[in-house]
């Protein structure tokens, strides 16, 4: 039964295809020209905007920080909507090999492994659309409220664009802020749906591992089939070890698609994450009361940006290197001299364990988070000594 464990992720391509980056297998032929207005107004102008309104920042570090903390996200963001753009072909490829016939599963049994993984994406990515869209709403109507009540001045949601008058910031101030607003929103939806987009692909394959392991200890003769003769057993296992085998080869090809799609989004989501992590403790100091609810949110949406890869990471790894445990369990002692030397090669290759990497230079791992979080509290000391004086 093919598993069409490829349906979990429709949701994700929905919201690309809403904010401009993913045109899907067969695009709308106005498609591209809708796709070009979009991202030039909320991405193309809206980074540079970003970027001047970061060069003449007054150098006082209150005020560097948010500016700090919203580029660094852009340089995020900015690769995965690459990555969606660039990587389109690998993507409908991964889509492919999930839906193939090697990638049995049991996708319409409650309690079965590909069940359990389509459930826990989908209420991640709920969880992980929820809080964002909370950490957005405190950012740009939470003020707002403020404004109401107290009768305070509102600034601009993002960053506040200092290369503006004060004339014309206060000309204009609802046109920019409503700018600010939409551009976050849709660069919100492209770093929820691309994150979950990658997580689901390293879940699918460890459900996949798990799978492969449950068959491999599952690799015995039946009673039934224990009392016909030795010829037609050898066939039997021989069959089964055969599409064992094969199912390993596709995972193989999978994962290696997977790591082409995610290489250097992950690279540099994990890359810069120390520098966000410190920025926000950073401003976790001084915060103003309409930021304080964002910047807790922001932090923990940065740190489970970091720490959902590395711990689907090492659950890969560790689910690749189960398969040497699962292969002895099986029914081999008995077997022929063909099946236990395929067995042994197999064996020999699932030695080396599947890795995950950022652009081959780190592994998608626990160990690679806990380094990423020293260095960032590292970052965070010294600035904090450095305000101080």
């Amino acid at each position: 039964m093919s598993s069409n464990q490829s349906n979990m992720f429709d949701q994700n391509f929905m919201m690309l295809k809403i904010f401009g980056i993913w045109p899907g297998n067969t695009a709308w032929k106005y498609y591209r020209y809708y796709s070009f207005i979009y991202l030039f107004f909320t991405f193309a102008s809206y980074n540079l905007l970003l970027t001047v309104s970061l060069l003449y920042t007054p150098r006082k570090i209150e005020l560097l920080l948010p500016e700090v903390m919203f580029y660094f996200t852009e340089i995020s963001i900015t690769m995965k909507m690459m990555t969606i753009l660039l990587k389109r072909d690998k993507l409908i490829e991964a889509m492919k090999l999930i839906d193939c016939d090697e990638f049995e599963g049991d996708i319409d049994d409650k309690d079965g492994i590909l069940s359990k993984a389509n459930m826990t994406y989908n209420r991640g990515w709920k969880l992980y659309t929820f809080t964002s869209n909370i950490a957005f709403s405190s950012l740009v109507f939470l003020p707002f409220f403020l404004v109401l009540i107290r009768g305070t001045k509102s600034e601009f949601p993002i960053c506040k664009y200092y290369f503006l008058s004060d004339e014309d910031r206060e000309a204009y101030f609802f046109f920019w802020y409503i700018y600010q607003a939409v551009g976050m929103y849709g660069h919100v939806m492209y770093s929820v749906n691309i994150d979950a987009l990658i997580a689901g692909l390293l879940i699918i394959a460890i459900a996949q591992l798990k799978l492969l392991n449950k068959k491999f200890y599952k690799l015995k003769l039946s009673e039934v089939e224990s009392e016909l003769s030795k010829e037609i057993q050898e066939q039997i296992q021989i069959s089964r070890l055969n599409q064992l085998l094969r199912h390993y080869e596709v995972i193989l090809e999978y994962c290696n698609t997977v790591q082409n799609i995610s290489s250097t989004t992950l690279f540099f989501q994990f890359g810069v994450a120390s520098i966000k992590i410190c920025v926000v403790m950073g401003g976790l100091l001084l915060p103003s009361e309409t930021d304080l609810v964002f910047l807790v949110i922001y932090f923990i949406t940065v740190t489970l940006q970091i720490f959902v890869p590395g711990y689907l990471g090492t659950q890969l790894t560790y689910e690749s290197q189960e398969l040497l445990t699962a292969a002895y369990n099986s029914d081999w002692i008995t077997r022929s001299e063909s099946f236990k030397k395929s067995l042994r090669l197999f064996r020999e290759r699932a030695t080396i364990p599947i890795v995950i990497s950022g652009l081959k230079m780190f592994p998608l791992s626990l160990n690679t988070f806990t380094a990423i979080v020293k260095t960032a509290y590292s970052f965070f000391t010294l600035i904090k000594n450095v305000q101080e004086q």
